[in-house]
């Protein structure tokens, strides 16, 4: 199908396997997997519990890895196996697709499938959302994302906001790579700070990040992080990720027996097309000053600038009723191209029988 890109065997089974993925040192998760009667596979879904979750969520449980044939059967039996392992554990209300949390893929894909894949973010054919409400589950949250095309970012005003006066408070600087687990703390300590207010908030755990940069070290660049500090501390950051499905489009998910020589030759060679901006935040104390209100637009215009070598940058995902986002990112010439839905259980009324 247009747009679909298969991930690398490899790194599902890094998301996957509870032996090495992250996620398990805080959460535990079970796997679904629906059959014909020829034991052929026809879908998939996990049942997840992140112990990080604040109080007020815990009595939601999430799904996710949903992916499924064009057939509603299907998919409502696999959400029946998820909403019976949550309901075994006390929670009655399930809500997803995440995979495994909020920080990492979210939704189901509506729209935008043919521009293609991005790196941590989910493919689904067009049919899957219907048949998920068909299961039972309604609309309860739908995320954007945004693209920005080069030239018409380089042509923001905010970049232009974004030259600090000689003297400010404010120092810039970009990615210490010789020291990611630091860099994945500062991160992880303003991202919870910026965004623990926002709808389906989750703790990003440092671990998880530091892991991830780990993994992606080989393409990583001092300028695909933006750090704004004032008096020696950091008070905001940005950070762009290189798409890195496009390292192994083509391999059809396999790196065996001669695709891992390709995929190193395209590590040093390759130049990205596209880039994601992933991740950022502001110091709590900030967020309701004037400088507070600055500094995201000074992040990205830097981060923007720092990086002009792809045609496009995607920047997702905005909570599409994230009004005061919207606008900076449409500011500087973004226009939705691709959109996410979250679902759940409807909320009980409350009535009686």
């Amino acid at each position: 199908m247009p747009g679909f890109q298969p991930p690398l065997d490899l790194e599902r089974f890094l998301l996957l396997d509870p032996r090495v993925a992250p996620f398990f040192t805080h959460g535990e998760a079970a796997f679904f997997i629906a059959r014909d009667a020829a034991g052929r596979p026809l879908g998939r879904i996990s049942a997840q519990c992140d112990r990080l979750a604040p109080a007020d969520r815990a009595a939601t449980g999430h799904f996710g890895c949903l992916d499924a044939v064009d057939d509603p059967a299907v998919v409502a039996g696999l959400i029946a196996a998820a909403r019976r392992w949550h309901a075994e554990r006390g929670r009655h209300r399930i809500e997803g697709p995440f995979t495994y949390s909020i920080n990492e893929e979210v939704g189901i894909q509506i729209s935008g499938q043919d521009r293609g894949d991005m790196v941590l973010m989910p493919w689904h054919p067009p049919y899957l959302g219907a048949h998920v409400e068909a299961a039972g589950l309604v609309p309860v949250k739908d995320l954007l994302a945004y693209s920005v095309p080069l030239a018409r970012g380089a042509q923001w005003r905010g970049v232009r906001f974004a030259q600090l006066p000689e003297g400010s408070p404010i120092k810039v600087r970009q990615l210490d790579l010789g020291n990611l687990a630091g860099e994945a703390a500062i991160m992880t300590e303003l991202y919870n700070a910026s965004w623990r207010d926002n709808w389906g908030f989750i703790p990003l755990a440092a671990a998880e990040l530091t892991t991830l940069l780990r993994v992606i070290r080989p393409i990583l660049k001092p300028a695909h992080a933006v750090f704004l500090e004032h008096d020696g501390r950091a008070v905001a950051f940005a950070f762009i990720m290189p798409n890195g499905y496009e390292l192994f489009r083509g391999f059809r998910g396999r790196l065996l027996p001669f695709n891992w020589a390709r995929l190193l030759w395209r590590i040093f060679t390759h130049r990205f097309a596209a880039k994601r901006v992933t991740l950022l935040g502001v110091r709590t104390d900030l967020r309701d000053t004037i400088l507070g209100a600055r500094l995201p637009i000074v992040a990205i215009a830097r981060l923007i600038a720092a990086n002009p070598e792809p045609a496009e940058i995607e920047m997702s995902w905005i909570l599409d009723d994230n009004l005061r986002m919207r606008r900076i990112i449409e500011g500087a010439g973004g226009t939705i191209s691709k959109r996410y839905r979250v679902y759940a259980d409807p909320e009980p009324t409350g009535e009686g029988p």
